[in-house]
Order: structure tokens, then sequence, then C-alpha cells
């Protein structure tokens, strides 16, 4: 028997979408938007964002999937859409929705097949041969099994915040992966709570915030004033938390945690490897050095494999999440970004 969690995150997304219009500051994902295209069987959308002037110049962004994709544009002024449409590129973005009982058996080839099928469907439209993709954690690993399976339809790739080797056992942000039973959750569930996710995540948070905050740049990220402005918006992203397709996440516990076959290019997709070595196209890695989650050892080993000939690395002084809303980072970090994403290639 499993339980069904359907109706919760159902109903916690309408509270939220209801406690926006009397209450402005939950508002979130405001930068204007169309849904261009929307999955038959499951809740995916490819989101196009609206502009005056359209460009060629393409950028498709691969949100996290354990959490809402909105964190990459949570207020105006902290928004990672709005800067690359600031610098002139057209801006999609994916959806991944709330998936139900009936959609736990996604697993990462959906995911990428529906990257695929987005990367066509834009390079058809504005008549181009490749894109450049942006992917955030766990979608920063979909981004790499994409480009390394159709390496010709990617320009150039953006990594933020992505792990990729978990072979450092001693490390607790590893650690909990290889020691999680995540098919007894699964076949309680049929999906894995987003809460159970965000236990964990909170559980990691306490555990470096002792060593983190021993920085003086870790402490002022969460003492300007657009911490405390955002702080409904951040808890909203934090509570709103979907469930997990169960298929998509054994698979990515057992294969990237326990037997990390991703760094050792011996992950598949079908029938499919994954290869990293095939990976070379330009390609931009960035790590945040406060990182909760992910170990900056994790995300670096992925300069050892890659095969191109532009690689560029950026280790930013941010949380994990605040790589995506401080406002050092949209100070500092994604002016620079934007620049790399202009005149690499």
């Amino acid at each position: 028997m499993t339980i069904n969690l359907d109706n919760i995150q159902i109903t916690r997304n309408k509270f939220f979408n209801e406690l926006e219009g009397i209450f402005p500051p939950a508002a979130v994902g405001k930068t204007p938007f169309e849904v261009v295209d929307e999955h038959s069987r499951f809740n995916f959308k490819l989101l196009r964002y609206v502009k005056e002037k359209d460009s060629k110049r393409i950028v498709l962004i691969v949100p996290h999937i354990i959490n809402r994709p909105y964190i990459l544009d949570l207020h105006s002024d902290v928004s990672v859409i709005r800067k690359f449409c600031e610098y002139g590129f057209s801006v999609y973005m994916f959806d991944w929705g709330y998936p139900t009982m009936e959609q736990r058996k996604i697993s990462f080839s959906d995911y990428v097949r529906y990257l695929d099928a987005a990367v066509d469907s834009i390079s058809k439209e504005k008549g181009i041969k490749r894109v450049l993709v942006l992917g955030y954690c766990t979608g920063g690993i979909i981004s790499l099994m994409y480009a390394s399976l159709h390496p010709e339809k990617v320009e150039k790739l953006i990594l933020l915040a992505t792990p990729v080797d978990f072979s450092r056992w001693y490390d607790p942000r590893i650690l909990w992966g290889k020691v999680f039973n995540v098919r007894s959750v699964v076949s309680l569930y049929g999906n894995v709570p987003g809460e159970l996710i965000l236990l964990f995540g909170r559980s990691l948070f306490m555990y470096h915030l002792p060593f983190f905050s021993m920085s003086t740049e870790f402490n002022k990220e969460f003492l300007t004033y657009e911490s405390w402005r955002d702080a409904l918006r951040m808890n909203r992203w934090l509570i709103d938390t979907p469930l997990i397709p169960g298929s998509m996440y054994i698979q990515f516990i057992e294969d990237c945690y326990q037997r990390n076959l991703l760094i050792n290019n011996k992950m598949r997709i079908d029938s499919q490897i994954v290869d990293l070595r095939k990976i070379h196209c330009p390609l931009l890695n960035i790590l945040a050095k406060y990182d909760h989650i992910v170990p900056l050892s994790s995300g670096k080993a992925l300069k050892d494999v890659y095969s191109g000939k532009s690689y560029e690395e950026i280790v930013f002084p941010s949380s994990h999440i605040g790589l995506s809303v401080s406002k050092e980072a949209h100070l500092n970090l994604w002016p620079k970004v934007c620049e790399w994403a202009v005149r690499t290639g």
C-alpha cells in the first residue's frame, strides 16, 4: 500500500497563489512568460519569457528537479531570468510541475528526451543549429547527460551548483545519499516527498553553519536588506516542494551517490552510456564556496573529464541558494556569466 500525497502539494500551491493577491511580498516568478509547450503525459512545461525584441541568442534553463524553478526569478532585482533578458537573450525555461502518483515512473530518460524535443523545437523556430544550456543542480546533471548524448546540439554549457563526483563518502553532503534507503521510501509513497529531502537539506545546513558563519562573506549574504525583504519568498520556495518522481530519484541516489557512475562515465540513459568526455562545447562551471549541498570537490571534478578546449570555473563566495538570489551574486557574478555567454564561442 502506498500513501498518496498528490493533493497536498497541489493544495499548498493554490494557497500560495491566493496569498499573492492579498500579500504582494509573497509573489514570485513575475517576469512575463508564456507556456509554449506542455507534455501530454507528464506535467512538464516549456516557458518562454516575453520581451519586446526577439533574439537568436538563446539560453535554455534546466532547473532543479527537487524545488520549484521560480528561485531563478524570485524578485525583479535578483532574477537570473531578467539578467539574461537584459543581455539580449531569448530565455526559455522548463517547469517540471507537480508529479502525481501516476507519474512516479518518470525517469532521467524522460527529462533528457523532453530537453531534446525542446532544443529541436527552438532550433527550428529560430533557424539555429545549437543552443546555450544552463543547468541548475540536478538540472545540471540532466544538462550534462544531454550534452554528452547530443554534443552537436549544445552551443555552450553553463552549470550552476552541480554535483558530479560522489566518491567522498566521509563528507556528510555525500554520506547521506550513500546510506539513504530510497527504495523503501518509494515503496511507501510512490514518489519521494519533497519535505523529506528538505529535512536532509536543513540538517546539512545546520551542520555546516558553525564553519560557514566564521566567514564574513557568508554572514554578509544573510545580513543584507534583500535577504530580509525576500524572506517570505524564500520560505515559500522551501515549503513549496513538489513530490520527486520515484523512479528518477532511485536512479539518482543509486547511480550517482552509491555507485558514482556519472563521473566514471558508466551511467546509462536507456541503452546509451553517458560519457562526459564527449562534451566539447565551451563550459562554465559555477560553484558556491559555502554550499551545504554540493561539496566543492564534487563540482570541481568535472574538469578532470572535460575534453573540450574552453573550460572556465567560478567559485563564488555564496551559499547554494545565494548563487541565484543574493545581491552580491547579481552584482558580481551574473554580469560575468552573461558576458561569458555572449563572448565565448
